[in-house]
C-alpha cells in the first residue's frame, strides 16, 4: 500500500514526531486536534479515531472528558506501536480503517482525506464520509486540506485541496445537523456531523 509505505519511509527520517504523520510541524496538527474536538462531549463515550497516527489527539479529547472509550486505527504499525506506549489505557488497531470501523458514539478522522492518491477525488472523500457517518451514533468530526474558493492544486504536493463548499453540500445530503469551521487555516476546513 503506497500510504503505508510513504508513512513508514517519513516515519523513519523523523521518528517520532508530527513530521514523521506528514504534518509541518506540532502547531499545526495541535491546531486541527483543537478544532476537531472543541464542539464535542466526549464524556462517557465510545470515540474511534481513523488514521489516529501516534494518538496525540487523547490529551485534547481529556481536556475534555476524563470517562471515555477510546480506539485508535492507523495502517502503519510503527505508529500505533508508539501510540500504545504512551497510551496503555486505550486500544490500537493496525489496518485499513474503511475495514476496521464499527459503530461509535463518535468517529473521528484528521488529516486521512488529505491525500491526492485517491483516483476520483470527491467520489473517494464522498464514500468514506458516507461510510464514516454510517457507523457514527452520535457525532462525526474530520477534518480536510481545502477551502472556498478552491486552492490551486499543484502536481508537486501529495496533498488533495478539495472545495470546501462540495463536501458541505454533500454532507447536507446526510444530516443538516452541521457545524463547519473554516476560520483557523487558510487551506483546512473541520466539519461536525451531528446524527439527527
Amino acid at each position: 500500500m503506497a500510504r503505508k509505505k510513504a508513512y513508514q519511509k517519513t516515519f523513519k527520517k523523523y521518528g517520532a514526531t508530527p513530521k514523521a504523520m506528514q504534518w509541518k510541524n506540532a502547531e499545526s496538527a495541535e491546531i486541527r486536534y483543537r478544532n476537531i474536538t472543541t464542539d464535542v462531549n466526549f464524556e462517557n463515550k465510545s470515540v474511534i479515531d481513523l488514521g489516529c497516527g501516534m494518538g496525540d489527539i487523547i490529551p485534547f479529547i481529556e481536556d475534555k472528558s476524563k470517562n471515555f472509550s477510546y480506539t485508535g486505527v492507523d495502517v502503519v504499525p510503527e505508529f500505533t506501536a508508539i501510540a500504545q506506549k504512551k497510551y496503555p489505557q486505550h486500544s490500537f488497531l493496525v489496518g485499513d480503517w474503511m475495514e476496521l470501523i464499527d459503530e461509535h458514539d463518535i468517529v473521528l478522522c484528521s488529516g486521512v482525506l488529505n491525500n491526492k492518491t485517491f483516483g476520483d477525488q470527491y467520489k473517494y472523500k464522498e464514500k468514506a464520509i458516507s461510510l464514516m457517518y454510517k457507523n457514527v451514533r452520535e457525532v462525526l468530526a474530520f477534518n480536510m486540506a481545502g477551502g472556498f474558493p478552491q486552492p490551486k492544486n499543484e502536481d508537486k504536493y501529495k496533498v488533495y485541496y478539495v472545495d470546501s463548499q462540495k463536501i458541505l453540500k454533500y454532507c447536507f445530503g446526510l444530516t443538516n445537523k452541521i457545524i463547519l469551521k473554516h476560520h483557523y487555516r487558510t487551506k483546512d476546513f473541520t466539519i461536525l456531523m451531528f446524527r439527527r
